[in-house]
């Protein structure tokens, strides 16, 4: 379910996609490409990783079979530090909308975007997945994809102010739809919303997590945007487009794998809480699900690149010639994320945070210095480069929490 769900969303954004391509509305889709992927940073910035830290908190809380009322209190105690992340945001998105000048585009979608920004802060993803029912807030998480796409499609006739608030206003509609059967889905499955009063120390403790895990996260989050900037800056429009196409494939395949991640990572908290001295290989391997869903899906990427390489022409033909070459870094990233996710599973959260951002810089600093070298290519290399920082510096500081535990 929670493969599927995302497998319909970033489905129909592909599909919405594909159509303005054979189309010949490159223009909007790189117009759409952009804003839509820094929506979705401001998504993920309200967020902070939050999901992955409710989500452990409940598993854990569940494993020592605490009272309901410490459940949601842990909810509400996240939800102050979203809130706060989505305000500070929105207010700041506000003042820069009317200090400097936008396109008509941009500044409606902005307008559109800022009410999933407020609503997001309540999601209850990271509870359901603490509950191991992923597949729920999948299926839930698909909405906003689906009524972005559907608002592009429809955006091809339209003015440049109008589509821009229909596509951003999509986005909001969808994040509130979202969150409302997310509370739904808990109701159903016995799960009421409840206040429970935050306490200051753990409000202090979601403020220290949640920064920290968006510290790590942020980065890489910019890090597509960096890339987005570079290519429209020395490789012109229709690189661009094509690194948006290509680039919504992948992240596509990686973050299916990545949602099967979320349906073992629970079990990976639970394991380490039954024996903090597992070992990284076993412990690892307790996504072995995902590690699979990963392979199979680069050679299904890869094997679609050729055929419409051979059939097609023009931009087709060389956005998919790239996204063959680009599709290795599905599995490059993949271990690495196992290894991060290995990282939160022992609460190595700081650590992970300082091997993403140092992957980051480095990579936006290898792409900038040899765009005009390499070309769109570039970007397949500075990922690989990217992925390589982070398997090593993971695999070191797991190893060397391993040695900490055996040796206490």
């Amino acid at each position: 379910m929670l493969i599927g769900g995302f497998g319909i969303g970033q489905g129909s954004i592909f599909l919405a996609q594909t159509y303005l391509v054979s189309a010949g509305h490159t223009e909007l889709l790189a117009l759409f490409g952009t804003h839509f992927s820094f929506a979705m940073l401001g998504i993920i910035i309200v967020e902070s990783g939050s999901l992955t830290i409710l989500s452990a908190q409940i598993a854990r809380l569940l494993v020592a079979q605490d009272d309901e009322h410490d459940l949601w209190r842990v909810y509400w105690e996240t939800t102050v530090y979203r809130l706060t992340m989505a305000i500070l945001l929105i207010l700041g998105l506000v003042i820069f909308q009317a200090l400097v000048p936008l396109p008509d585009f941009s500044r409606n979608y902005l307008l559109g975007v800022l009410p999933a920004l407020f609503v997001w802060a309540f999601n209850g993803a990271g509870f359901l997945d603490g509950l191991q029912k992923s597949g729920v807030s999948g299926l839930t998480g698909s909405i906003a994809y689906v009524a972005s796409a559907v608002a592009l499609v429809l955006a091809v006739h339209q003015a440049p102010p109008e589509a821009g608030l229909a596509t951003g206003g999509a986005l909001s509609l969808g994040y509130i739809l979202t969150v409302i059967v997310q509370f739904v889905a808990l109701r159903v499955i016995g799960w009421k919303v409840r206040w429970q009063r935050p306490t200051q120390g753990g409000i202090r403790k979601a403020f220290i997590e949640e920064g920290s895990m968006l510290a790590g996260l942020a980065p890489g989050q910019l890090y597509f945007r960096a890339q987005l900037a570079i290519a429209s800056v020395f490789l012109g429009t229709t690189a661009t487009a094509m690194l948006v196409y290509a680039k919504q494939i992948v992240s596509a395949a990686s973050q299916i794998s990545g949602f099967a991640r979320r349906i073992e990572f629970p079990r990976m908290v639970q394991a380490v809480a039954g024996d903090p001295r597992i070992a990284i290989g076993p412990l690892v391997w307790i996504q072995k699900i995902s590690f699979a869903i990963t392979a199979a899906i680069m050679v299904a990427v890869i094997f679609a690149s050729i055929v419409i390489v051979l059939l097609a022409g023009g931009f087709t033909h060389q956005a998919w010639l790239f996204l063959g070459f680009f599709s290795v870094t599905i599995v490059t990233e993949a271990i690495g994320q196992s290894l991060v996710q290995a990282m939160f599973a022992r609460n190595l959260i700081h650590s992970a945070a300082v091997a993403r951002i140092t992957a980051v810089v480095v990579a936006i600093g290898f792409g900038y210095l040899f765009v005009t070298l390499m070309g769109v290519s570039v970007f397949v290399v500075s990922d690989l480069v990217s992925h390589a920082i982070v398997i090593s510096l993971s695999y070191a500081w797991l190893k060397r929490s391993f040695a900490r535990h055996v040796h206490a």
